[in-house]
């Protein structure tokens, strides 16, 4: 991250402190300090808490970490204008940290006032420069599913699919924090479908969240070899009507709840059990975690320009999903690329079903 960037960010911050009669906030979780510092906050991907701790003043940023991590994160990860604390591996960072009525933090402490749902409503809020990484990210994970997807054999099991998806994620300095993969004999009866080692036959399904330095794109592609079943073909047509639902709804100052009531009612029109909607979620907000959280029809969150979102509606052993940034007007996505075979949805191009 630039510095600018990182000075934008503690800008809203210090707006927030002021706001809430605050001296200082304190970040631990691994998504809210990726957003401040602009970079990998883990060590282990299946940890919440980040590998350092954050505190943000008014007037100056302060990085506590350990030893084993302090060195790495000056030269790869920081800015530059962060003072940096730095304790031994084997004693706690808490020691460091200013605790007190006056002292936010990122989720439940009994020792500081809990300001987490407002510092994910800033970190949903991605500013200028976030967006152009998201559009590279976005780019670049298109690229790396699409390219593994298409060179895929019918004779592959599920494990080596993922591990083609994998590396030409690595390739592209993207790290897969979601990595799903089935073929026919499981794509109808598991929404999330951990790899296996079944074999893929005559449809195969890849789904990535992939990130780098933080920040995430979704996309989700399907391959067909053979002949397509007319069925599954329109199966797949009503889906992305499902889709559109979804993507016609998400506009600045409509509610999450507003789009997914569209998308909900779009199942039933499109011929798909009444309850089908529930067999999944159907997506939500994005940008530092796969999904900050699920929507549904009681979600009263407004739709921001800048937000980023990913729907995945699914039914009938299909998906469809890729990544967007709402923008005045609409949204733009930042997955997709004119290389795989698409088709025309009101208006928008979607992809198909590649056929191999």
């Amino acid at each position: 991250m630039n510095k600018s960037e990182q000075r934008e960010k503690r800008a809203r911050i210090k707006a927030l402190l002021a706001e809430k009669g605050l001296d200082a906030l304190v970040l631990r979780k691994g998504a809210n300090v990726a957003w401040i510092i602009g970079g990998r906050a883990h060590i282990p991907t299946t940890l919440e808490l980040s590998c350092m701790d954050v505190i943000v003043y008014p007037d100056r940023i302060v990085v506590v970490t350990n030893k084993i991590e302090a060195q790495r994160l000056k030269d790869e990860e920081l800015s530059g204008d962060e003072e940096l604390i730095v304790v031994n591996w084997f004693e706690g960072r808490d020691a460091q940290l200013p605790k007190g009525s006056k002292i936010g933090v990122d989720g439940v402490d009994s020792e500081r006032i809990n300001i987490q749902g407002e510092i994910e409503n800033l970190r949903r809020k991605l500013n200028e420069f976030e967006i152009a990484r998201l559009k590279e990210i976005g780019s670049d994970a298109t690229q790396a599913l699409e390219e593994a997807m298409l060179d895929i054999d019918s004779d592959a099991n599920e494990v080596e699919v993922a591990g083609e998806i994998a590396e030409e994620l690595w390739e592209r300095n993207l790290e897969p924090v979601v990595l799903l993969v089935a073929g026919e004999d499981r794509i109808k009866e598991y929404r999330h479908p951990l790899p296996t080692t079944a074999k893929v036959g005559s449809l195969a399904m890849g789904v990535i969240c992939a990130r780098r330095k933080g920040l995430i794109a979704s996309v989700t592609r399907l391959v067909h070899f053979g002949e397509l079943k007319s069925e599954v073909k329109e199966n797949y047509i009503k889906l992305l009507n499902v889709e559109s639902a979804f993507l016609d709804g998400t506009k600045p100052g409509a509610t999450l709840a507003d789009a997914f009531k569209a998308g909900q009612v779009e199942y039933l029109k499109q011929g798909f059990e009444r309850d089908e909607w529930t067999n999944h979620h159907q997506g939500g907000p994005t940008g530092y975690l796969p999904r900050d959280f699920t929507a549904h029809e009681k979600t009263n969150q407004l739709i921001e320009v800048r937000n980023a979102i990913a729907w995945n509606p699914s039914a009938a052993g299909l998906k469809v999903e890729d990544t967007l940034v709402v923008t005045e007007s609409g949204f733009d996505f930042v997955t997709g690329s004119s290389e795989w075979p698409s088709l025309k949805i009101a208006g928008r191009s979607r992809p198909d079903i590649a056929i191999r």
